[in-house]
């Protein structure tokens, strides 16, 4: 006989991959077992391209979540929205089964995740009036948008380090390292990353790159992504907050990575920060939900 503690126990009954009703594989991750499971999100005011909402505050994460290794793609999303459609740009399709799906509002992003859990009989993380979300239950185990400190932990977090770029902390990147304005891309963005080399105009088939140090596709380019939190300026105080969600309802919500359509320093990094709530054409998302 061979006894379990615990910790082990939970684990044994935790699938490390699960596969959902609409094809995407999501892997399951247990900050406790890093060194990380506290780290700092935002960044240095000494820090090149930093921006005034990447204030410097510390989380810890707790519960185990399950993370999607790439961006939703059109394919998946239209199982949800038949008649979706991502558009394209100066004659350059974003409407490809394998492209992340785009001009997806958050509301539209959050619904998915409701749907889809639904679809496998889990319980809606997000509470839903006449199609409209009006909130979510902490508690609840079904698909939801990852919140922005399981992001920063799964794309920045790798042993003690604290990643600045996807591939370091130097810059610029080396050529194809993610999906970002490259020397083809002017005529579009009307700003690039002189010289650099990614093979796409805009957004690539999800999984076109290297997947980072912790198997998860696109973190830091082809299309940037929702996340769940409403948007605000963490406060500086010090104070450690655990698994944080944030507020329940808000006017903007988070929106993380960098895109095909970025080319700046600023842009480039991990703790880069935008919002908005409406569809765009760089802006995807992934979903996530709790293991437990």
């Amino acid at each position: 006989v061979s006894l379990q503690t615990e910790a082990e126990a939970r684990m044994a009954r935790t699938p490390p991959k699960i596969t959902t009703a609409a094809g995407q594989t999501l892997l399951l991750f247990n900050p406790e077992e890093s060194p990380q499971a506290d780290f700092s999100m935002g960044a240095s005011r000494r820090e090149a391209g930093r921006r005034a909402n990447e204030v410097l505050h510390p989380v810890a994460l707790r519960r185990m979540f399950y993370l999607q290794t790439t961006e939703v793609t059109n394919a998946q999303f239209r199982q949800y929205q038949a008649d979706h459609k991502s558009g394209q740009i100066e004659g350059n399709s974003l409407n490809r089964d394998d492209q992340p799906a785009v001009q997806v509002s958050w509301q539209q992003a959050a619904s998915f995740c409701n749907w889809l859990s639904r679809k496998d009989g889990l319980p809606p993380f997000y509470r839903e009036s006449q199609g409209i979300i009006t909130g979510y239950n902490p508690s609840a185990t079904g698909y939801r948008l990852p919140s922005e400190a399981e992001w920063a932990w799964a794309a920045r977090t790798r042993g003690e380090e604290l990643l600045k770029f996807p591939w370091g902390d130097s810059f610029p990147p080396q050529d194809s390292a993610e999906n970002y304005a490259d020397n083809t891309s002017a005529y579009v963005t009307g700003r690039i990353l002189s010289g650099y080399k990614d093979g796409h105009v805009v957004s690539a088939p999800v999984g076109s790159y290297g997947a980072n140090h912790r198997g998860l596709f696109d973190m830091g380019g082809n299309v940037a992504e929702w996340v769940h939190d409403v948007y605000g300026i963490p406060s500086a105080n010090g104070t450690i907050e655990t698994d944080p969600l944030g507020a329940q309802t808000g006017d903007n919500y988070v929106i993380r990575g960098a895109s095909w359509s970025h080319s700046r320093i600023a842009e480039l990094r991990l703790s880069y920060r935008d919002y908005g709530q409406r569809g765009r054409d760089d802006v995807g998302f992934r979903v996530a939900r709790y293991a437990e």
